[in-house]
């Protein structure tokens, strides 16, 4: 449970250095077809969207017990960060080393995307971030029971790449 509890801190991440000020459906930012596409699997859920601490979020489940989440958050704050994506991706990997998780990072423009594999089984995720400036993110994430059920980053980034004019 540990280990669930420290993948899913890395997925909300984001949401502690941005926390909500307008709300947004995430639900709406890519289509499930668009989704099962890439993954290769019937998706169901994505169509309702909830708050959770600030971050708005929308999640859906596919088989083998997949787990797909999009997320949305927002600040009103005006903190300055020189490298949005930079300081992620050095918390994303402070995150995985204290639960001695391998990372593997991609970035792309204002796109960081992350694999993460705990030390001990599962959960296994993917997850791409897209930082919009100057204060919204949203993001996809793909969690598994394997990781030979991975979905590589290079599978998920046009995802993310479709999100960046959808918010």
């Amino acid at each position: 449970m540990n280990r669930l509890t420290a993948v899913f801190a890395l997925l909300m991440l984001a949401s502690a250095a941005i926390a909500g000020a307008q709300a947004k459906n995430p639900c709406t930012f890519l289509s499930k077809a668009e989704i099962e596409s890439v993954l290769g699997v019937k998706v169901s859920g994505l169509d309702g969207s909830n708050n959770m601490g600030g971050t708005q979020a929308c999640s859906g489940v596919a088989k083998n017990r997949m787990s797909v989440m999009i997320m949305y958050v927002t600040s009103n704050q005006n903190q300055k960060v020189a490298d949005p994506m930079g300081y992620l991706e050095a918390e994303s990997r402070k995150s995985a080393q204290s639960i001695g998780a391998k990372m593997d990072v991609k970035r792309s423009g204002n796109i960081l995307c992350t694999t993460l594999i705990p030390p001990k089984q599962g959960p296994y995720s993917t997850q791409c971030m897209v930082g919009k400036l100057p204060n919204s993110m949203a993001s996809i994430a793909v969690m598994v029971t394997t990781e030979q059920e991975m979905v590589p980053i290079d599978k998920l980034l046009p995802l993310a790449q479709k999100m960046v004019g959808r918010f």
